[in-house]
């Protein structure tokens, strides 16, 4: 106990590993196992409440729980959030078509009505709902004590990309490979993360925070 309220937060991030890993592996060498074992991208959301219910008590977790629901800024800024990496996705197409690949089939447009519905469920549900309160929830603030929200922002930028490693080197159809593409509108694509936070901490993040 004592350990994990010394070094909260590298317990957190050892947790998330420690959850994640292992079920991507596991779905890795058994894939129909998927369907029975907790989604992997919920080890963050796992860890961030395991150490604040060793640390805090039930009252850490109630804080953690009630940011995810609270209205922090202006709706023109989560227009900005939400269509940014819609942008940037259509300047890759644009740029790579550019540099000599094939256009769009009628047959690929024709998939994207469905965007419309799949986004927000993905939105939620495949990743961010699972993730989001770990990374800038619970360890962002955290690292943003005396630092600026930029420099903070790139500490859990670098432990996301390795925290992902199992899902990237078993699935080669992974959406995160476009952050790994060589290709520069796909490279662009690693700076939506660092931009939403810069957005979501002017107004919040420099919030003193409980710790740890």
């Amino acid at each position: 106990m004592s350990v994990v309220k010394n070094h909260s937060l590298t317990a957190f991030f050892v947790l998330a590993f420690a959850f994640s890993w292992p079920m991507w592996l596991l779905t890795g060498l058994y894939p129909d196992s998927a369907a029975y074992i907790p989604s992997p991208t919920f080890g963050p959301l796992i860890a961030a409440v395991v150490v604040l219910a060793l640390t805090r008590g039930r009252s850490g977790v109630r804080e953690l729980l009630s940011r995810m629901v609270r209205w922090r800024v202006g709706l023109r800024w989560y227009a900005v959030v939400l269509l940014l990496p819609v942008a940037l996705i259509l300047v890759a197409v644009y740029m790579n078509v550019l540099l000599g690949a094939s256009a769009p089939s009628a047959a690929e447009l024709g998939q994207w009505p469905r965007l419309f519905l799949m986004f927000p469920l993905l939105l939620i549900f495949d990743g961010p709902l699972g993730e989001e309160p770990g990374w800038r929830g619970y360890a962002l603030p955290r690292l943003q004590a005396g630092r600026s929200a930029l420099a903070a922002s790139l500490v859990p930028g670098a432990i996301w990309a390795f925290w992902h490693l199992p899902k990237l080197m078993m699935d080669s159809s992974a959406p995160y490979r476009l952050c790994c593409s060589p290709s520069p509108g796909r490279s662009c694509l690693r700076g939506c993360t660092t931009v939403r936070t810069r957005v979501f901490c002017s107004p919040y993040c420099s919030t003193p925070l409980s710790t740890p």
